[in-house]
């Protein structure tokens, strides 16, 4: 139970970083060799490949929408015991959260989604996005366009 209470608060935490747009901090949690498949609008993302590269995914994602609040609605855990398998194992943690964010032109946005964390000794190593954007516009450059035919 209380290593479910602490991994809880582990993900609040990186979850906070990401709010705050402090990356540096972000990126700690975060394996050299990760992979990181950030969806777009009707299921068409960016799959990232390699912490240097997410993090530069990222440093243009908080320039693009310099305001963001991430509010998490539950986090479960595969394991057990969380904290353990979270630290010097393996684990998947998935987080269902909405997000409000305004755009560098001042239009705000509200939406849902899901990530889920694999997790090695502490590290993400692949993160997975999905997004329920029904009804938005495009949200951002960084995403493929959506073709339609």
């Amino acid at each position: 139970m209380i290593g479910v209470m602490i991994g809880r608060r582990m993900v609040r935490s990186a979850y906070e970083m990401v709010n705050r747009g402090d990356i540096d901090s972000m990126m700690a949690g975060w394996a050299d060799d990760a992979v990181y498949d950030s969806a777009a609008e009707l299921g068409d993302g960016v799959t990232i490949k390699g912490k240097k590269a997410i993090e530069e995914w990222h440093r243009r994602y908080f320039e693009e929408f310099p305001k963001r609040k991430f509010t998490l609605k539950s986090i479960c855990f595969q394991e057990t015991f969380p904290l353990l398998s979270t630290l010097i194992g393996t684990s998947v943690i998935m987080v269902d959260w909405s997000i409000t964010e305004t755009n560098k032109q001042g239009k705000e946005f509200t939406y849902n989604g899901a990530s889920v964390f694999h997790m090695r000794r502490g590290k993400a190593v692949y993160v997975a996005d999905y997004i329920s954007m029904v009804g938005l516009p495009q949200l951002s450059t960084l995403m493929k366009p959506t073709v339609r035919v």
